[in-house]
């Protein structure tokens, strides 16, 4: 009962920080004004965020000890995460959007689609900065602070999310152009991550029945969506090991979809591009899935991977208390 009303409390304060930043966001820094002090109070929030988490997991025995295992089944729950998450929208393009696998309209008379849009290439820098910063704690965590400082990891840890969120909303209040970009896009977008959210948890499941760990559990480490600084936070509380193998796995989904996105592209469908990064679908994995498809799937993969980054501080918490 506790764990369940400590649940719902922290997604209430999620939910708030991030409506309160918003209306700030749109109100006192106004949408048309840059800011770039917005984006490095997120980063430098982020960066002590997982410093912090990397301590707390190098000073962990029992995460050192299973390190082995715990790469194994973030790979297996990587793989089944995103092979769910495409045939679920195979399955939605085909049979309830009725789209061909260039995305447009079946039975709309053949035409050149143009060559994909310029192959644009994503800025990685901030995942390899989050991988490093995970490496340095863990290695200060594990050789060279004090028992006593692992104590003060958590709070930190619950700040630096809580601070992370509410910037997070100042932004979005900021841009003030999300609702509008799915307006456009009509209702029947809003079908498409919930397509890719359903199939990665579906598949999740499958993997956890394979793996030495509670389907429960494989289902939390997927339900990041790739959004792995955030989904990683979250789950610390619940269990470090279960935190880290949703770190790794995140992860891998990223970098997995930047490999093989253009794989996807050729062979089995555009849609199905916007499914393989998840949540990251909106930031650095799009220039690849625009550059390997098409131009109007632009909308597509922002919308999605904002509606599933909407989802993971839901999901998380809910999956952690069932």
């Amino acid at each position: 009962m506790s764990t369940t009303a400590g649940t719902l409390l922290h997604m209430g304060i999620y939910v708030v920080l991030m409506v309160v930043g918003a209306l700030i966001g749109a109100r006192a820094i106004g949408q048309k004004r840059e800011a770039k002090w917005l984006g490095r109070l997120q980063t430098l929030a982020l960066m002590v965020m997982i410093l912090s988490l990397g301590v707390s997991l190098g000073g962990n025995d029992r995460v050192i000890a299973s390190l082995g295992q715990i790469g194994l089944a973030a790979a297996v729950i990587t793989v089944f995460a995103m092979t769910g998450s495409v045939l679920a929208v195979t399955a939605l393009r085909r049979f309830v959007l009725h789209l061909d696998r260039y995305a447009r309209p079946m039975g709309a008379a053949e035409e050149n689609d143009p060559s994909p849009a310029g192959g644009g290439k994503a800025d990685n820098a901030m995942t390899w900065w989050i991988v490093a910063a995970v490496a340095v704690g863990m290695a200060l965590g594990r050789f060279v602070l004090p028992a006593a400082a692992l104590d003060v990891c958590g709070t930190v840890i619950d700040v630096g999310l809580y601070v992370l969120l509410f910037l997070v909303g100042m932004d979005m209040g900021r841009q003030g152009t999300i609702l509008q970009e799915i307006k456009a896009a009509g209702w029947r977008v809003l079908l498409l991550p919930a397509a890719v959210a359903a199939g990665t948890l579906a598949f999740a499941a499958a993997a956890g029945l394979l793996l030495p760990m509670t389907v429960k559990d494989a289902m939390a480490s997927a339900s990041g969506m790739g959004w792995y600084s955030l989904a990683t936070t979250l789950l610390a509380p619940y269990s470090l090991e279960i935190s880290a193998v949703a770190f790794l796995s995140n992860v891998m989904r990223e970098v997995l979809a930047i490999l093989f996105v253009p794989v996807v592209a050729k062979h089995v469908g555009y849609l199905e591009c916007v499914a393989m990064p998840g949540a990251a679908a909106m930031d650095t994995v799009l220039p690849v899935v625009v550059g390997a498809t098409h131009q109007r799937l632009t909308l597509y993969s922002f919308t999605s991977g904002v509606v599933l980054s909407l989802l993971v501080p839901v999901l998380v918490p809910l999956i952690v208390a069932l």
